[in-house]
């Protein structure tokens, strides 16, 4: 990584544009230990009883794919950025089962940025998140919205 590539990304250094979060393998006994926490239905925490169910074997809880996808996210991108907090996530589809060893690859599509109403100090970043798996079938798919600081604009001054 360049050092450019490693300074904090304000609301002004992010642009529209895919960035690939890389991926993540998820085995057979991650879903268990995850869904015997956080989902504990049969389908993702009994193998066995799962080879009965409507999908015909262990599948991962959606909230695993989607806590997956969140730690891609924070390692790849969101480090960089000048992320104050989440404001939201909107049409959260699971399209299709994740099963035990799908390789799953992150990516984000920035959609928007601009600048908040009535705080100069911070704005807000729209993207869509999308996952595929192995077979490049989207698994997931969402929106989401961050709060992000803007440049200390009143140091820099008058932008000439």
């Amino acid at each position: 990584m360049t050092d450019s590539e490693s300074e904090t990304r304000y609301l002004e250094d992010i642009r529209e544009r895919t960035i690939d979060c890389g991926e993540v393998t998820v085995s057979a006994d991650d879903i268990v230990k995850f869904a015997r926490q956080f989902d504990p239905l049969e389908i993702h925490t009994d193998p066995e009883a799962a080879t009965e169910s409507r999908f015909d074997g262990l599948i991962a809880s959606g909230y695993h794919t989607l806590s997956l996808s969140v730690r891609r996210l924070v390692d790849e991108v969101r480090s960089e950025r000048a992320v104050i907090a989440g404001l939201g996530i909107d049409d959260v589809r699971w399209h299709e089962p994740v099963r035990p060893g799908d390789t799953l690859s992150v990516e984000t599509t920035i959609l928007e940025t601009q600048p908040s109403e009535g705080d100069p100090t911070t704005g807000i970043v729209r993207e869509r998140i999308s996952v595929t798996n192995q077979s490049g079938t989207e698994v997931l798919s969402l929106k989401n919205r961050e709060l992000v600081e803007r440049r200390d604009t009143e140091n820099q001054g008058d932008g000439r």
